[in-house]
């Protein structure tokens, strides 16, 4: 039978004979073509193709090599099991129950010697783990040396990996594949193929390598079937004796005469294939057809150049002509950035570039391939999503995610698996509740997971079950900010009212629980006690098949079934299912340690992929995996950073074939070379690159990955300019820090983006202010008569923050505060809210005649003091400094009583005032707040002082006093005062129909002492290092902006407000 073997360093074309091929019927029209592949991507774009080409392609059958040979094994070989009992996943369960009976010997020394400190099992697994795939390694590429092994060899470093091969194969479980393929090539000419359905024709289409093993296997079915190689090869030259400048260097004068260095690229990222152009070679005898089908790019472009010297074994090494490198030449392009979020943003622009210059080109003619999918894929989301003009989205889909990465229920089982064991953290639980198929499983909507989270900040729970969890953490055991700590609260709020801080059996009710909400609390606290269960429960060691049970019950506890989530619900449990099937097969039946299991299924979830994504009509974003050179108009590498590609080998100490390398043994290092030739030839209009060629700290150079580096090599060699060098700086293009540098906009810059979101982020950083033209371009029409009669707070609040006063009362838009992050720490300190709060409460009862210290029970069921001593001690200082201003306060006050309180009705021309006034004595009106002074506390006692001012009741004083932390202001009496307010009140009416420019901080620091200085008020705007500026407000913000918008109208409101206020300040 024949065995045809078809060359081309074009895939078109090898698509053009595989379809001539499969022209010619074969003898049963029911029976399928079989096409060896090596990914679901060619066999996807083999597919299309052959349907172009047929009009109906189907009944086709693809498997990988392995499978295909395991296939060929059961069709020929008696007792064929359906997957071999040597699988490198059978073989760790195997060894890890058979390793312990061996570590006494004496050749397992070393072993027991690094295992030593193994208590939980887990080193055992991993070195097991890497002996199984060490084993799995010597079937396929030393198969010789296990069948010496069971003949009895193996002495020296050796023994004990000979010890436990002859263990292994003593156990009677199977054959493995080097013996298997001996009694194949043995048996397979006696056999008449189809009786034992073995298929009238096999096809391998698009391999550019293939381990020895395999090409005996297929040598030998060409003895009784047809086999068609179809094979993907750089070059139509023989390329076998090429070697590097450097190598031919050390030869001889005789030797170098033998030698040829050909094309420096092909010499150092050819070997893979060089290696295996020899065992094609070996085997051509067989071949009865031996077509080359290669095409001659040319030369009319720097790609096309690079690929047609490749092709022809030449380069300007070799005394060819340099290529002169036009200016418009962009069919090579080499992108240095910042950060992988920057290449992402890099590469969008650039392929708007293409897709609007190059003629033809359409989103799903390119392909985007990176070392590391897992890191890109989150960026290229964001940017190609977040493209916010029509005529800049680019369709695209990303493949090859795990399940672990992108699948939502194993996101969820991933972290279900990191709960025990770990501190149960606020924000780490309710990231698991807030994931759609828990929140689901648990019947909770968006705005029960928004109560939960404010419950559970309010209610201060920070991590750790319960005390007695704590304990196993290795801390002393008390329950203050715990879960069981902050859901009793929440459940006895449920039962009973908070009545002023009134404690039951040492616990403080949680006073903002409703009726509504007991139905989520509910749901809260079985999801709790569901995370106590999984976390207590999963510290007992269990057989596999008693591990299996456990995850599906967790699985049942924590995941909805839903449509959306079955089918990958379904995958998950595959792999749950398959840890008892892995027992099953391979006697294992000890207990197994939970760190072991949760190694063995977190490996498992980041290895299962989606298996969507590749070829669906936008651009294909993927890894770099073997065998991806389908032909795509652009293709665009990216990620290929020092370090990251190609990958480094790292075997272990006792793999013997590292120790001595053979032709044809697998590096990942000469896989990725060859991955990048593959990648260079696979383009046909243009080649893109980029890596992180800068650091972000200090814009200093990062070099490229070694391959960039020796392509940029390559091109200097064989191309000019102009009859000039071509330096690195003419073919990198190194991009700025951020996406909105002027670079980017700036006429004659080689720099470009189509970014108007980025245009517009320039426009507001150089702009002098930064209003938005957009948000007001006229005023509102004026408010009805019923807004002249106005509650002295509601002009209070106005003055504190005029922008957000426009925007809720007139524009209905509730300027919420931005939700603060949950802390996951118990806290060592008082700050903010908290302790202004505790503050407040304590001054309180000081002031009411009481005892603060009293309090400290409260505070402590309160959540918001640090633990034990230290909180007690912090408590005792906040007392002593909350009394000493009590001091002043009650110093101020006298023994004089207060004077009634001060209803009032005030018409001030168009306007009418109305409210009340207390805290007034005989003396003065006072008002004190135990904290540092803030232009807002001013504003409103000016307010407030200036009604009692405008009122002049008889018996009332006209002088008010504000005592702060920090000093206290005395305003004096104020004979203008209706004057005042009418001015105040026209500038609150103005307020109403366009934000008003008055910033209570950053006006008052423009006002300081009357010295009306900018730079002050800028630097309250901005804000220091450390702190938050007035321009940080989201009303200020949304109005104005975050540059400061101090103009002419700013000053006349500034002074127009607050110099009266500051001159009536004693």
């Amino acid at each position: 039978m024949p065995l045809n073997i078809y060359t081309s360093n074009r895939m078109e074309n090898l698509v053009s004979a595989l379809a001539d091929v499969l022209a010619q019927p074969i003898s049963s029209p029911l029976a399928p073509e079989v096409i060896v592949m090596q990914s679901k991507g060619m066999q996807r774009w083999l597919a299309m193709e052959l349907a172009k080409r047929f009009g109906v392609w189907a009944n086709c059958d693809y498997p990988f090599p392995n499978s295909m040979v395991w296939r060929l094994f059961s069709q020929i070989l008696p007792d064929i099991p359906d997957t071999s009992a040597f699988e490198p996943e059978l073989l760790t369960w195997k060894i890890m129950g058979l390793l312990p009976s061996f570590l006494d010997s004496k050749p397992f020394a070393p072993l027991l010697r690094y295992l030593s400190d193994d208590r939980d099992g887990l080193k055992r697994f991993q070195l097991v783990e890497r002996i199984a795939d060490t084993f799995d390694q010597y079937t396929l590429f030393r198969p010789e040396m296990l069948l010496a092994w069971e003949a009895g060899a193996g002495q020296g470093d050796e023994e004990w990996q000979a010890l436990l091969w002859r263990e292994l194969v003593r156990g009677g479980s199977g054959r493995h594949r080097g013996r298997l393929k001996e009694d194949f090539c043995q048996q397979i000419e006696a056999i008449v193929p189809a009786e034992c359905g073995i298929p009238e024709r096999i096809a391998l289409f698009g391999i550019s390598y293939l381990p020895g093993y395999h090409m005996d296997i297929l040598a030998a079915t060409a003895r009784v079937t047809e086999v068609n190689l179809f094979l993907l090869s750089p070059t139509r030259e023989y390329w076998s004796d090429i070697i590097s400048s450097r190598a031919m260097a050390r030869l001889s004068p005789e030797d170098r005469s033998l030698r040829s260095e050909g094309n420096s690229l092909l010499v150092s990222l050819g070997k893979l294939g060089r290696d295996f152009s020899d065992m094609t070679i070996e085997i051509g005898d067989l071949a009865v057809i031996q077509e080359d089908l290669y095409d001659d790019p040319g030369e009319g472009s720097l790609l096309h150049t690079i690929q047609s010297r490749i092709l022809n074994l030449t380069g300007a090494g070799e005394g060819g002509a340099k290529y002169l490198l036009e200016a418009d030449d962009h069919s090579v392009q080499i992108h240095s950035c910042h950060s992988p979020l920057r290449e992402i943003e890099v590469l969008h622009d650039n392929l708007l570039d293409l897709l609007e210059r190059e003629q033809g080109l359409e989103p799903r003619h390119i392909v985007v391939m990176t070392p590391d999918i897992e890191t890109y894929a989150p960026y290229v989301a964001m940017v190609f999503e977040g493209a916010q003009d029509p005529n800049s989205k680019i369709p695209y889909s990303i493949a090859d995610r795990s399940l672990a990465s992108e699948g939502q229920v194993a996101a969820v089982t991933l972290k279900l698996l990191g709960v025990p064991g770990s501190r149960l953290t606020v924000v780490q639980l309710l990231d698991i509740l807030e994931m759609p198929p828990v929140s689901r499983r648990f019947e909770l909507n968006e705005e029960d997971l928004e109560n939960i989270r404010r419950w559970l900040g309010e209610t201060r729970v920070r991590w750790g079950m319960d005390e007695h969890d704590r304990e196993l953490q290795g801390v002393p055991g008390y329950r203050d900010n715990s879960w069981r700590a902050g859901l009793d609260r929440l459940l006895l709020g449920y039962a009973m009212p908070d009545e002023k801080g009134r404690l039951f059996n040492g616990l403080l009710p949680y006073d903002e629980m409703e009726g509504s909400g007991v139905r989520s609390l509910g749901k809260l606290v079985e999801f709790v006690d569901r995370i106590a269960e999984l976390a207590d429960s999963f510290g007992a060691p269990r057989t596999l098949e008693g591990w299996c049970d456990y995850f599906r019950a967790m699985l049942a506890d924590f995941i909805a079934v839903e449509d959306d989530t079955a089918r990958e619900l379904d995958a998950v449990a595959g792999v749950v299912g398959s840890m008892a099937e892995l027992g099953e097969q391979s006697g294992f039946g000890e207990l197994v340690a939970p760190a072991v299991t949760r190694s063995w299924f977190t490996n498992r979830l980041r290895q299962v992929q989606k298996g969507l994504g590749f070829m669906t009509g936008g651009v294909t974003f993927c890894a770099m995996l073997p065998m991806r050179s389908i032909p795509f108009r652009v293709v665009a590498l990216i990620g290929m950073s020092d370090g990251a590609f190609p990958r480094q080998s790292r075997p272990p100490g006792f793999d013997l074939i590292a120790r001595n390398p053979r032709r044809g043994d697998r590096s990942l290092r000469d896989e990725d070379r060859y991955l990048f030739l593959e990648a260079i030839l696979s383009a046909r209009d243009c080649l893109y690159l980029s890596y992180v060629g800068q650091s972000i700290k200090d814009n200093s150079e990062v070099p490229p990955s070694v391959l960039v580096s020796e392509l940029l090599d390559a091109i200097d060699r064989d191309c000019t300019v102009d009859g000039e060098r071509i330096t690195e700086e003419r073919l990198v293009t190194r991009h700025r820090l951020q996406a909105f540098s002027r670079d980017y906009f700036s006429e004659g810059s080689p720099l470009f983006s189509y970014s108007a979101e980025n245009c517009a982020a320039l426009i507001e950083k150089n702009s002098a202010v930064s209003v938005p033209s957009a948000f007001m371009a006229v005023p509102l029409a004026e408010p009805g008569d019923e807004w002249r009669d106005i509650p002295l707070a509601k002009l209070i609040s106005f003055f504190r923050n005029p922008a957000q006063f426009f925007m809720e009362n007139r524009l209905g838009i509730r300027m919420e505060d931005v939700d603060q992050p949950l802390e996951e720490r118990e806290p060592f300190g008082m700050e903010g809210l908290e302790s202004y709060s505790l503050k407040h409460e304590l001054l309180k009862i000081s002031l009411q005649g009481g005892n603060p210290g009293e309090y400290l029970p409260v505070a402590r069921a309160r959540g918001i003091l640090p633990p034990a001593q230290h909180g007690r001690i912090l408590f005792e200082e906040t007392v002593e400094n909350v009394e000493a201003f009590a001091r002043v306060v009650r110093g101020e006050i006298g023994n004089a009583a207060p004077l009634p309180r001060l209803d009032f009705q005030l018409d001030l021309d168009r306007f009418r005032l109305n409210g009340s006034l207390d805290q007034i004595w005989p003396e003065r009106m006072i008002r004190y707040r135990c904290a540092k002074l803030k232009a807002k506390d001013q504003m409103q006692v000016w307010l407030e002082h200036l009604v009692l001012n405008a009122l002049q009741p008889e018996g009332y004083p006209r002088e008010t006093v504000l005592i702060m932390v920090d000093g206290s202001l005395l305003f004096g009496a104020v004979d203008d005062a209706p004057a005042i307010l009418k001015t105040l009140l026209d500038l609150y009416w103005q307020g109403l129909s366009m934000p008003l420019r008055f910033f209570p901080a950053s006006s008052m620091a423009y006002a300081h002492k009357l010295e009306w200085n900018l730079e002050r008020a800028i630097k309250a705007w901005e804000g220091g290092f450390n702190g938050f500026g007035e321009c940080d407000e989201p009303g200020f913000r949304l109005c104005f902006g975050s540059s400061p918008p101090f103009d002419e109208e700013f000053e006349r409101i500034a002074h127009t407000v607050l110099e009266s206020l500051i001159g009536h300040q004693m």
